[in-house]
């Protein structure tokens, strides 16, 4: 197991990333807990789960006060998210881990390219296609079962192109339905994150630092700023995560 004081640090970076754009942050918690921590991949993938869902609790009950939720949409896409997940995580035991890794690490890549093609903020107030937000809705539950990953990288872009919301009210809405997908799949795989508790709560408490200080800062820095380093981040960590389990085939 990897020394404390190099994971906690990063789980704080997942925490900010997470608060000040309600998406990518949870994406690098996955490497960060088998590369740093050390864990097993399906461990890494439940402890990911516990702790991006309750971060993203948290920073639900944060944003509630702001009106900013649109809670409709909340429920579409855990309507269809929460047996997503399930089938996601179903799959996911029947993967091989280094099959997974470099899933996971093309995931990185797309998520981070398309923050760094981002070049404007976009702007809600188009009319709601529900069977299309039904199906990101799927894809998103999908890969939170499979890799542990929030999906928020896709619903906030889903949820401004396809629900009609602007970018603050998405980044809030995303919260939720982060919550609701992460700790559904979290639950299904209890005797994962149990084995290693210490670790994932305190991870977790690291993360919650990181959400509160993002939640402020988000509202401080420029949005595109933040995208586009974080694109960076995730297209580098995603083509070293590919490269290593690739060589081990």
């Amino acid at each position: 197991m990897a020394d404390p004081w190099l994971v906690l640090p990063l789980a704080v970076l997942i925490g900010v990333v997470l608060g000040a754009l309600g998406s990518g942050g949870a994406i690098l918690a996955l490497p960060v807990l088998v590369y740093v921590a050390g864990l097993p991949v399906r461990q890494a993938v439940a402890v990911s789960q516990l702790v991006v869902g309750l971060a993203s609790l948290v920073g639900t009950l944060l944003q509630f006060r702001t009106g900013r939720i649109a809670w409709r949409e909340v429920l579409l896409f855990a309507l269809v998210g929460i047996p997503a997940t399930r089938v996601g995580t179903f799959v996911a035991t029947r993967v091989e881990a280094q099959l997974l890794m470099i899933g996971f690490a093309g995931v990185m890549i797309a998520a981070g390219s398309r923050m760094l093609l981002t070049t404007s903020k976009a702007e809600g107030g188009q009319r709601s296609r529900i069977w299309i937000s039904l199906m990101a809705g799927l894809l998103v539950g999908f890969l939170t079962g499979f890799l542990g990953v929030g999906g928020g990288f896709l619903l906030v872009p889903a949820l401004i192109a396809l629900a009609g919301l602007d970018a603050k009210q998405a980044t809030a809405t995303s919260l939720p339905v982060i919550a609701v997908n992460t700790l559904s799949g979290a639950m299904q795989q209890s005797e994962q994150w149990l084995g290693v508790a210490g670790l994932a709560f305190s991870f977790l408490g690291a993360t919650l630092v990181g959400t509160f200080v993002g939640l402020r800062w988000g509202s401080l820095a420029s949005e595109a700023k933040l995208r586009q380093a974080l694109g960076m981040i995730l297209v580098a960590v995603g083509i070293v995560v590919g490269v290593l389990n690739a060589l081990r085939f």
